[in-house]
């Protein structure tokens, strides 16, 4: 028969709890950290999306601007771009720019048209600027028709 009194080597109770409590801190600190982590990527996440959607918006901008004649009413804040094979329309909205059955959520403030350089309201246009809103870092977006030098010379002949 094996003596009573032997003590056997094990944790206590007080030491258990010990370590139980400074697992959950860590455990809690670990989460929160992840938190946050998650959070930033959220943010840097939502800030690709809008700045893809700019770049989307001009890109598609510039390219209905070099294949189209360009039409702007300063009523309906509509472009109209008008070609032999299509027309593109345009429609700006303070929360969002719709072309066509697209819909851009490029909240806008401000819609500037020139003609030659000249601030117009309406008619044919050369170029345009979009002041974005301040959710979008108030960026300025500026597209131009690129024109060739023969269009100058026909505007001087009267052509």
């Amino acid at each position: 028969m094996p003596p009573l009194n032997k003590k056997v080597k094990a944790f206590t109770i007080a030491e258990m709890l010990v370590v139980l409590v400074v697992s959950v801190i860590v455990i809690a600190l670990a989460m929160i950290v992840l938190g946050m982590v998650q959070q930033q990527i959220r943010i840097v996440n939502n800030n690709y999306d809008k700045q893809t959607e700019i770049r989307l918006l001009e890109r598609t901008l510039l390219n209905d601007f070099n294949k189209h004649q360009l039409y702007y009413n300063n009523n309906k804040k509509e472009l109209t771009c008008i070609s032999e094979i299509d027309t593109v329309n345009y429609i700006f909205s303070s929360d969002f720019i719709k072309r066509n059955n697209d819909t851009l959520s490029v909240p806008i403030i401000d819609v500037v048209v020139f003609l030659d350089g000249d601030v117009i309201k309406n008619n044919e246009i050369d170029a345009l600027e979009l002041q974005l809103s301040k959710e979008i870092e108030e960026k300025t977006i500026f597209v131009s028709k690129t024109k060739d030098a023969s269009y100058y010379l026909n505007k001087e002949n009267g052509i």
